[in-house]
């Protein structure tokens, strides 16, 4: 009899655990359903009413798309136009909305408290805005980024697919689309290299870098800064009115004046409630403090855990992208834009730290 009275005692406490599990899996899987329906009604009803400039670049790759391509068009857009003539221009919505709400489901997946819930809002919001209601050259990198983070989100498969999709794709995209991006495969390995190692490797490797951008030519110098005066000059040009816009403070023609323009390029962009004050720069700078807080806690789980693959793969990509980034971009929307569109990276590293991953 004391035996029989024993037996349900150890089994009522799983049932319950598991039950209180579910009800948390459910109310945050959930959440994220109700943003995907959401994006998607705004999408195929609303997104007319929504402001301009969220589809300026779109723009211009369906001009290109419907009549063709002219000089002053960048490479970029014509490459992106020619690869969405594939899908053709009466689909190209439907494509956009699809790869986005499958999109947002990645970036939705394994939420299991509030505050990593609201953290990834943080992350989600300026991502749809800039991102997702037109088809751009950052439809493109949301699949790229959710290629390389599948297999860490959802299957957890071998760590040589996840290494192999980022080069194979950097290195196309790089040479045909965006030439930077294999800068930020070269900014990569070194980030990666640094990742764990004691503050004194990074003021060494800051030093040798910046001996390196003092010896470099002028014209490589100036063909790696100087699209942010172009691009805020043909803005203001054709009577855009950017406020978050900024230009070089000095010639980018030299290593010293290069040095000064990416310094205060950082200070503009990573700080952007100094420089302007309203409630959207506001919402910016939580999103950037977010982002800082998940590499922090990234790096220090590399310390503790040096056997994890993600923390520092992924942590090391997203840094790359900002270093990268901080050299040419011309506005504070830009930067937002392009930074939330690879932002699968650091999802990537919140899901693989949920429990440890066997390999």
């Amino acid at each position: 009899m004391r035996m029989s009275h024993a037996i349900p005692g150890p089994a009522a406490t799983p049932r319950t655990t598991t039950r209180r599990g579910t009800r948390r899996f459910n109310q945050y899987s959930i959440a994220g359903v109700l943003i995907v329906f959401v994006y998607v009604i705004i999408y195929a009803y609303f997104r007319e009413m929504l402001p301009e400039k969220w589809s300026v670049d779109s723009a211009k790759i369906l001009e290109i798309l419907n009549y063709g391509g002219t000089d002053e068009m960048d490479n970029s857009f014509a490459v992106t136009a020619a690869l969405f003539s594939i899908i053709g221009s009466d689909n190209l919505d439907v494509f956009t909305c699809i790869s986005s709400a499958i999109f947002l489901f990645f970036a939705t997946h394994k939420i299991r408290r509030a505050g990593d819930f609201f953290s990834r809002l943080l992350l989600i919001a300026p991502c749809i805005m800039l991102n997702m209601f037109a088809p751009s050259k950052e439809t493109v990198v949301l699949l790229m980024t959710m290629c390389i983070t599948v297999t860490t989100i959802y299957f957890r498969t071998s760590r040589f697919f996840t290494i192999g999709a980022f080069l194979g794709l950097y290195a196309i995209y790089g040479v045909f689309v965006r030439n930077y991006y294999l800068l930020i495969v070269g900014v990569f390995f070194i980030v990666h290299y640094l990742w764990r190692r004691p503050l004194k490797y990074h003021v060494l490797a800051a030093i040798v870098i910046a001996g390196a951008v003092l010896a470099a030519p002028s014209s490589l110098l100036q063909t790696l800064q100087s699209p942010r005066d172009t691009s805020n000059a043909y803005a203001e040009q054709i009577g855009s009115d950017n406020r978050t816009a900024f230009t070089n403070i000095a010639s980018p023609a030299t290593g010293p004046g290069f040095l000064v323009n990416y310094v205060y390029a950082a200070t503009v962009l990573i700080t952007p409630v100094i420089y302007f004050q309203t409630p959207s720069d506001a919402f910016m700078q939580l999103m950037i403090f977010a982002m800082l807080l998940i590499l922090y806690k990234a790096r220090r789980r590399s310390r503790r855990q040096p056997e994890q693959f993600e923390p520092r793969f992924f942590g090391s990509l997203f840094v790359a992208h900002i270093l990268v980034q901080l050299i040419f971009e011309p506005d504070l929307g830009s930067f937002t834009r392009h930074l939330t569109s690879v932002m699968l990276y650091l999802i990537a590293i919140k899901v693989s730290g949920n429990k440890p991953i066997q390999r």
